[in-house]
């Protein structure tokens, strides 16, 4: 390590003598993952969807984008979240991002690809929508992502592949990454999002990776309706999220969660500013 700070992330001293312990104890994402599952009441939400792009067709919302829009807020009210291990340092990043996997068609042969997306914190729900509308249509054109476009070069050299792999983790180890290289790669993100419901699938527990620095990888399952003692059940998805617990403490962890579902269960509070929000209070 030359550097302390990162390209995408600024050194930070630990909580406690205890938590600056655990990336010695846990070298990696994988030994320090912790998976919690959960499921969340969507009908306001499906609803507030289905309102809103009957008022605005051309606005295109979906309960992705919403669940998005929550996980933005709940990113901006918990900004641990925002934060990775590189080796054995601790970092807050610069920029609030999250990929997803967009499908060409659904279909099983149809392409895959990732898309990254920007948010500023204070981005109520129309913004991230836009946003994520926007990146969904610039994938499913036939135009390669920057990081298809690197792929492509790689590929093409002898042993390009393990090279290019090789060098870039040495320059990442030493936090001197090129920043264009960290801003066209998916897994240098704030968390992973895959939304398996939109094809018909339940959620799995996944695993994080390695390579990048995302701390948290978010699935989303199909919409089910959950038994309410033999009345007609109330819509749900179910999410499971796999996260790096050297980033902070488990109760920070089980408020976050049940931040993000308030949010999903009350899409409105997604239109309001930020700063209605205490930070305290939740």
């Amino acid at each position: 390590m030359i550097f302390l700070d990162r390209p995408d992330g600024k050194k930070l001293r630990h909580d406690t003598q205890m938590s600056s312990m655990l990336p010695y104890v846990m070298r990696s994402r994988t030994e320090a993952t912790v998976y919690f599952s959960k499921d969340i009441d969507v009908e306001a939400a499906l609803s507030y969807v289905h309102h809103k792009n009957a008022e605005r067709p051309d606005a295109h919302y979906s309960l992705f984008g919403l669940v998005l829009a929550a996980a933005v807020r709940t990113f901006a009210l918990k900004p641990k979240l925002n934060r990775f291990i590189s080796r054995r340092g601790l970092y807050q990043r610069n920029e609030l991002c999250f990929s997803f996997i967009v499908k060409k068609a659904l279909s099983e042969e149809a392409v895959e690809r990732s898309a990254k997306v920007w948010f500023e914190p204070d981005d109520c729900l129309p913004q991230v929508m836009s946003k994520v509308n926007a990146a969904i249509a610039s994938i499913r054109d036939d135009q390669p992502t920057p990081d298809e476009k690197e792929m492509s070069i790689v590929g093409s050299l002898p042993g390009g592949r393990a090279l290019s792999t090789f060098l870039f983790r040495l320059l990442d180890r030493m936090n001197i990454a090129p920043k264009g290289m960290i801003k066209s790669d998916p897994l240098y993100v704030s968390a992973y999002f895959a939304n398996l419901g939109s094809l018909g699938l339940e959620t799995p527990y996944h695993h994080l990776y390695e390579w990048g620095t995302s701390s948290l990888f978010i699935a989303l399952g199909k919409i089910f309706r959950k038994d309410n003692g033999g009345a007609e059940g109330r819509r749900h998805i179910n999410i499971k999220i796999s996260l790096d617990e050297r980033i902070a403490d488990g109760l920070y962890f089980a408020h976050t969660a049940s931040l993000l579902a308030r949010f999903i269960r009350k899409p409105e509070e997604l239109e309001m500013p930020l700063d209605t929000f205490s930070k305290k209070e939740l």
